[in-house]
This record gives C-alpha cells, structure tokens and sequence, in this order.
C-alpha cells in the first residue's frame, strides 16, 4: 500500500550526510516502508521500537549501512500517512528529532 510520507528535516539533514551508496540503501528501505509500513506481525516490513497507549513507533534497520529508520504512521481523515522520524546511525542512543 503506497501512502503518503512527510519528512522531518532532521531527517532529510541525516541523509543528506550519508554516502550515495548509503542514501540509495535508505531509498530502497523508504519504497519498502511506503507499500506496506505496519508492524511485521500484521504483515509490514516495521519492528515495534515504541509503544505508547495507541501510538506505536517503528523501525527498519539497514544493517549494511547500520541505519535505522524510524517512523511513525498517522491516520488521517484521507487514509494513512506514514510521518519519517529519523535516521540515525545503530549506535546513536539518542534521536534527535523525538
């Protein structure tokens, strides 16, 4: 299911940053996410990283590049829109843009 997706500019900054080999590897995950962004459990291609009373945030982890990407989806009154939190390196503990 393809669905609307707003960045946040921390994000857009972050990928801005990486290599092309690495921006092409988040461009892949970002089509991946688009068609079908729900938990894995009901069959999408996210991994619950936050829940909190009916919000959940997920993750998609690019492990060749050791980024994850973390969104969050928003229903809307015109179908789902999946909001791109941030992307990160593994290793960085602490999201900029929460």
């Amino acid at each position: 299911m393809i669905i609307k997706v707003r960045y946040l500019r921390d994000f857009v900054d972050d990928v801005n940053s990486f290599s092309e080999h690495d921006k092409s590897l988040v461009r892949a995950a970002l089509i991946k996410i688009r068609e079908n962004p729900f938990k894995k459990s009901d069959g999408g291609v996210g991994k619950l990283a936050c829940e909190s009373g009916s919000e959940s945030i997920l993750s998609v982890k690019i492990a060749a590049a050791s980024i994850r990407i973390v969104y969050k989806i928003i229903m809307s009154k015109d179908g789902q829109s999946a909001l791109i939190i941030f992307a990160s390196a593994v290793n960085d503990a602490t999201p900029r843009s929460l």
